[in-house]
Formats: structure tokens, sequence, C-alpha cells
């Protein structure tokens, strides 16, 4: 049996080793790109950059769900009456969507986890620029873009009410022609 030399060995080799650290690497890069909204969980902070709106409640952060704490969303498909008698709606889930995507457009957003709901959801209070910077959450309601949720007791974030009565006093968002 002839004797195979070790340089033979060793690049016989090569091709395998070189395929595994590939795909390695790869790995790393998917986890290290998937970080910057896993990271801080565990102490209950979520970052991300531009999150995706699902709706005005709810934000994606490459696929961990946030719910926005203290406030319900309009769905995309919900529809709002205007004022009058004549019976017309209009398509403010769709601009509710909008109005919390161009908000967040290309802002870093950190959101402090506030509660858990019965499936484990996450409800978050969100801040553009970082903890300090404006809230999300009660800008949204401000603009009347979101309902304040049943159930909610004011922390330390502000009363989502006040605001919420103001929104439709002055007829912003989903309030509109009310």
């Amino acid at each position: 049996m002839p004797k195979i030399s070790h340089a033979r060995r060793a690049a016989a080799r090569r091709p395998a080793t070189a395929a595994l650290r590939a795909a390695l690497l790869g790995a790393l890069l998917g986890l290290a790109a998937a970080l910057p909204a896993f990271a801080q969980l565990g102490s209950g902070q979520i970052r991300g950059r531009a999150p995706q709106a699902i709706d005005s409640g709810l934000l994606d952060f490459a696929g961990l769900a946030v719910h926005l704490y203290g406030l319900r969303g309009l769905a995309p498909e919900e529809t709002c009456r205007l004022g009058g008698t004549s019976g017309r709606t209009w398509a403010c889930g769709q601009e509710a969507r909008w109005a919390a995507r161009n908000r967040i457009a290309s802002h870093w957003v950190d959101c402090v986890e506030r509660a858990r709901g019965p499936g484990g959801e996450l409800f978050a209070v969100c801040y553009l620029g970082g903890v300090g910077g404006p809230e999300l959450n009660g800008w949204l309601v401000e603009q009347g873009w979101a309902r304040v949720a049943a159930g909610y007791t004011p922390d330390h974030t502000g009363d989502y009410r006040a605001a919420e009565a103001a929104a439709r006093a002055a007829g912003r968002g989903l309030w509109r022609g009310q």
C-alpha cells in the first residue's frame, strides 16, 4: 500500500475545512445581525433601528414583536366614521400605520419592557433615539393614531387618557370629524 504524505492528506482536508469555516462565519454573521434586537431583551430593553410598524400599536424588531404599552393601536384594515350623518368612512387604520412608520422613520428605537401578556407577549414603552428621547406611545395617542388600552393604569410615563381626550377634542387622527 503506498504511503500518503502528510502534505497530501492536509490538501485533501482543505475543501471540507474551508466549507466548514464559511458555514460557521455565515452563522456568526447571521447571529450578529439579529443581536441588536435581542441583545438587551434580558435586561428589559429592546433596541433597533427603524423597526417595522405592523400597526399603530405593534412593532417588529427583526422578528421580535413588541406591543406598545398602554395603548391599543388601529389595525391597518380598520375604518373610522366621519362626523355628521353622511355615513362616510375613511381608512384611519392605514393612516395610523403610516403615521407610526413616518414617526419612526430612520430613528433608533429603544423600548423598555413594562409587562407580559398571558401568552408571553411583550408590552413596552418605546422611545425615539434612546430612553429619554421622544416617547412613541404617548405621541401616537396624542395624535389620535391609537386609543388608550382597557385596564391601562398610568405609571411614570404619564397618563395617556389626558392625551386621548386632547386628541378627541382637537379632532386629530381617528377622531377626525367627530
